[in-house]
């Protein structure tokens, strides 16, 4: 009997020991990191990035625009993450996820009351050398020009023109954009897929942003990815994005591609989970069609027993390719 009780004491003990260890992860100072490709890295604009301090219960999120300062209400901790929440509704939070603990890379996800969530990759102050720093470029940093911008953006009122506004400011274009209801509330969401006004010559790149608008009462759920769909370039608009297609909860991008006498359809299928309010990858599928009249045509389609669990914030085509070629 007192082996049975020490027994479960240890486990007990051990148990504490493993959650304090994962929910005390989150402390420190945080440096805003970039997903470009297949890395992550830091941009160097010459000012002070994005950083957040957890200095015992308070929050300090330095911006370059603003810094804001909020008190740690209560914690919960589950497999998404750990939650920090900044008040008793539950509407405030920080949310904290390991994306690499070795390299000391996270995901936090921040939501301030009826406001759309905002998802940023950060660093571990500590860590920081691990990763490459780069000199960042004017898409990157912010400029005079966005300062002319943003006054002009804030002259209106709805939320998704602002957007729209910000990415004109940036010189992008409307490629796609539908209507549609992804999480089947009755009320009315958005894709939209934007494009550079200069498209490469002879040249295929990840650089037609993807945001998709989830209504949520007033305001909205933002998702944006830029590592999603190849913009068309120049003088071949066949290859590249051709369409996208939405039904029910699910959406798919439709692109094209060729090599000789091989054209290839990619399709790129995400869900709105509605268990888990996330969007999610379905499926990845690849059509073959070659110049014989389809005797060797062949369809080949990989999803969650391949890739798992892969959100939208951080799908990324080419390490998609590199998974499933290897």
């Amino acid at each position: 009997m007192r082996k049975k009780v020490f027994g479960l004491l240890l486990s007990g003990l051990l148990l504490s020991c493993k959650s304090q260890d994962s929910i005390e992860n989150y402390k420190g100072t945080w440096i805003e990191v970039q997903n470009r490709g297949s890395e992550f890295l830091i941009i160097d604009c010459g000012y002070q990035g994005e950083n957040i301090k957890i200095i015992n219960d308070s929050i300090f999120e330095n911006g370059v625009m603003e810094s804001t300062k909020a008190k740690i209400d209560h914690i919960k901790e589950d497999e998404t993450g750990v939650s920090l929440f900044t008040d008793k509704t539950d509407k405030s939070y920080y949310k904290f996820l390991f994306v690499n603990k070795e390299k000391g890379l996270a995901k936090w996800e921040i939501k301030n009351n009826d406001l759309p969530i905002v998802i940023k990759y950060f660093i571990n102050e500590v860590s920081a050398n691990k990763i490459k720093k780069i000199k960042g470029t004017n898409d990157d940093c912010i400029t005079n020009d966005d300062f002319e911008d943003d006054s002009s953006i804030n002259q209106t009122k709805d939320f998704i023109e602002n957007y729209k506004a910000k990415y004109k400011s940036k010189k992008y274009n409307i490629r796609i954009e539908k209507d549609c209801d992804l999480n089947m509330d009755g009320q009315t969401d958005k894709i939209i897929i934007f494009e550079p006004f200069e498209i490469s010559d002879n040249k295929l790149t990840k650089e037609s942003p993807v945001c998709v608008f989830i209504k949520k009462g007033e305001n909205y759920d933002v998702y944006e990815n830029k590592n999603i769909v190849y913009t068309s370039f120049f003088n071949s608009m066949a290859e590249g994005l051709q369409d996208l297609v939405v039904k029910n909860s699910y959406f798919t991008f439709e692109e094209n591609n060729q090599a000789g006498d091989i054209r290839g359809n990619d399709y790129i299928t995400f869900k709105y989970d509605l268990k888990s309010k996330e969007i999610i990858l379905h499926k990845y599928s690849i059509e073959i069609i070659t110049v014989d009249g389809g005797e060797n045509d062949k369809t080949f389609t990989y999803g969650k027993e391949v890739f798992g669990n892969i959100f939208f914030n951080d799908f990324d085509i080419d390490k998609i390719k590199e998974k499933i070629n290897n």
